[in-house]
């Protein structure tokens, strides 16, 4: 029995529909995913710049010119975090001013974004830099680890809050010898 050239034809074009449909409907799954994956990437590179700009900035500075210092922080800092930071950088050059203490040197170890959404982040920084006083005229080398908060302004990313991450410390022992045997370690 053979098949008449009208279906022939209607078969071929119903295949190449569907086939032309499931390619569709695979780059409307596909297309958002892949591109919010960009936008992502995108945006913690973003942050990473930012945290490495503030990074270099903030461990740059002469205590003799603390409006120079503020004026190139200023513009990587949310304004409210700006009118704190004047306040407490006003406080500690002056503190400092006799020790006429500079940093510089510095080098950005690592950054790493911690928490991503739509108008605020969390990155962690590993950043050393040189810092040389009246007492200390060769530059210490100083290892800093921070938590930097970010907001994003008019699609702008900047820091809204900063803190620094104590450095943990371990100690060996024996395990405590009341403790369940789960707690030491050992199997049941």
């Amino acid at each position: 029995m053979s098949v008449p050239k009208v279906s022939r034809r209607a078969a071929r074009l119903l295949a190449g529909l569907v086939v032309l449909g499931v390619v569709l409907g695979l780059a409307g799954v596909l297309a958002p995913r892949l591109a919010s994956g960009d936008d992502e990437t995108t945006e913690r590179q973003q942050i990473v710049r930012r945290a490495t700009d503030f990074a270099v900035t903030y461990n740059t500075y002469d205590v003799a010119d603390v409006a120079d210092y503020q004026s190139r922080v200023k513009g990587l800092l949310t304004s409210d975090y700006d009118k704190e930071f004047v306040q407490v950088t006003d406080a500690i050059f002056k503190a400092l001013g006799d020790k006429k203490q500079k940093s510089g040197d510095v080098d950005v170890l690592a950054v790493g974004v911690d928490d991503l959404d739509d108008d605020s982040a969390t990155a962690l920084v590993a950043v050393d830099a040189a810092i040389s006083n009246t007492d200390n005229k060769a530059a210490v080398q100083r290892h800093f680890r921070w938590q930097l908060t970010f907001a994003r302004v008019d699609g702008t990313w900047l820091i809204d809050g900063f803190e620094s991450v104590a450095a943990l410390t371990a100690e060996a022992g024996s395990p405590d010898a009341k403790a369940p045997a789960d707690k030491q370690g050992g199997t049941e």
